[in-house]
């Protein structure tokens, strides 16, 4: 059985994430939520989207996860070109209120 005082103590001695830790993962949980609704809306499963990136079920389930790290361009591309989407990367000057599937990331 597990000592879970001894869990809560080691709890208690960590630091709260940063802002900047928070609103990486805040944008990390968006994305994957827009991934999981664009597969959705396209009727696909985890393992239809896989086999069109010739990836596995489960790099999908983590991207929908929210990635646990910083997802990759490409990796993004793969996704978009497996919905029949576009990725787009801009450096606007000013961003619009809101941007139709999309995620503001900066």
């Amino acid at each position: 059985m597990a000592n879970y005082s001894r869990w809560d103590d080691v709890k208690g001695r960590r630091r709260a994430p940063s802002e900047e830790v928070r609103t990486a993962v805040g944008q990390d949980l968006d994305l994957g939520q827009l991934i999981y609704d664009l597969r959705t809306e396209a009727g696909l499963s985890q393992r239809a989207l896989a086999e069109r990136m010739g990836t596995t079920q489960s790099v999908i389930s983590r991207l929908e996860e929210g990635g646990g790290a910083r997802n990759r361009l490409d990796t993004l591309a793969r996704v978009a070109a497996a919905l029949g989407r576009h990725l787009v990367v801009s450096f606007p000057e000013e961003v619009p209120a809101r941007l139709k599937d999309a995620v503001q990331v900066a």
